[in-house]
């Protein structure tokens, strides 16, 4: 059984490989061995962070400072809204958490960018990641800030070159936001995995460190795939030149940073607001389609209550059975882990997380398919995270609203297969080492 489970992983690679290169814009532009690199990069970084343990516990270092980076942005939403940003009381606020949370990044970022700290940080990024996949230097920086920061906080450290970006660099800092997480939503997911038990958190807590650093790889690999680079004269080069500061004054890099991040997280909630309400209204239709053709029952018994009958998630889990089976899950699972994939998609990671929690609980999925299924719905690649990379690069270079949203759905196809790769590859490592 492992052998066949490497097997239909090493398939896997071919199948995510070939059908996104069937979508490519430029398929002889496409730059094979930076692609290359990235694979092998991808592959070093999960053995190293899960096998190596002196990488393992820095990386656990670091989730403790930005947690604690995370604290005081809570504390400033507090001094505002009171307890009813304490999520113990009143559950997860968007608006109450997310949004002053946005707030306190972007006047971080202008202090930053003040000091000229930021500066400095682009010039080692650039320096790390030329020297491995050979990205130009602002591809870099969004690389990793994504990695930090997640897709509404990491672009705007890339703010001052948006609008100068080629296509295919614009196209890979959304890819890249789309295919990973942020380090303020990491508690929420390992809430619904551990069920409370510190073990299962210091588990499920490598796991997504592990993922989230590995979906920054992956977002190249599938970027360039189907946008890949034509417009070499106007790349940033290696050392880019940034001004020194966003403003004039200390104070005004506050207030500047500040009303960015405001500027973003309002566009964020009126996206979020728009997109979840169209897709409750496709299930609604979709429901009352399957009570018609009798279809509800069959699929409330056929997936053992997981699904209520005909809807978007319930689609969508039949069509990613497949990616499933690819990722090395047993095929007598596909359709459980299939259907997390699809509400992963169709609404967010944090619905296919809880219903993860649930089936975990139910010991409805063996001990690998939890594994990887934790990597593969480890990024922001749904339907509504669209909306908000347009809303964060909108306010960023509105100027370019209409190129965007001609990158947008091929840049969240890339990013949802940037992580169905990555949960490839730790079904590969996983069947081969344990």
């Amino acid at each position: 059984m492992a052998h066949f489970a490497t097997l239909q992983a090493l398939a896997g690679f071919v199948f995510l490989i070939g059908l996104t290169f069937y979508f490519s814009e430029h398929k002889k532009a496409i730059n094979w061995k930076l692609i290359i690199s990235a694979f092998i990069l991808q592959n070093i970084l999960f053995l190293l962070i899960r096998y190596i343990p002196v990488v393992n516990t820095g990386l656990n270092y670091f989730s403790a400072g930005l947690v604690g980076l995370l604290d005081y942005a809570h504390e400033g939403a507090k001094f505002i809204f009171g307890d009813f940003v304490d999520s113990k009381k009143f559950g997860f606020v968007f608006l109450l958490v997310v949004v002053p949370t946005l707030v306190f990044f972007g006047s971080l970022i202008g202090i930053l960018y003040f000091f000229g700290i930021i500066q400095r940080i682009i010039a080692i990024l650039a320096y790390l990641l030329r020297k491995t996949v050979k990205l130009s230097g602002v591809e870099s920086l969004v690389v990793i800030s994504d990695i930090f920061l997640g897709q509404s906080e990491g672009p705007m450290i890339i703010g001052p070159y948006v609008k100068n970006m080629t296509r295919s660099e614009l196209a890979l800092a959304f890819t890249a936001g789309l295919a990973n997480l942020s380090g303020s939503t990491l508690g929420m997911y390992l809430m619904f995995l551990s069920g409370g038990d510190h073990l299962e958190t210091v588990k499920f807590a490598n796991y997504l460190v592990t993922a989230t650093f590995m979906n920054s790889v992956s977002a190249i690999i599938f970027a360039k795939i189907l946008f890949p680079e034509t417009n070499f004269d106007n790349v940033s080069s290696e050392k880019i030149e940034v001004n020194a500061h966003f403003q004039t004054n200390f104070l005004d890099s506050i207030v500047s940073g500040a009303l960015t991040g405001l500027k973003i997280g309002a566009a964020m909630v009126a996206v979020l607001l728009a997109v979840i309400s169209l897709v409750h209204l496709i299930n609604g239709i979709l429901h009352s389609i399957g009570n018609v053709v009798h279809l509800n029952d069959m699929i409330v018994g056929a997936t053992n209550g997981v699904f209520k009958g005909l809807s978007l998630e319930y689609i969508l889990g039949q069509v990613f059975r497949v990616f499933a089976f690819f990722m090395g899950i047993n095929w007598a699972e596909t359709l459980d882990v299939g259907s997390l994939l699809g509400q992963k998609v169709a609404i967010n990671e944090f619905v296919a997380y809880v219903s993860l929690g649930e089936m975990k609980a139910q010991h409805v999925l063996s001990e690998s398919s939890i594994f990887i299924s934790t990597f593969a719905l480890a990024s922001f690649s749904n339907f509504s995270s669209i909306g908000i990379s347009m809303g964060v690069f909108s306010v960023l270079a509105p100027t370019r609203q209409k190129e965007l949203s001609s990158i947008a759905w091929k840049a969240l196809f890339g990013a949802v297969m940037a992580g169905f790769m990555t949960a490839t590859i730790a079904g590969l490592w996983y069947g081969i080492l344990g």
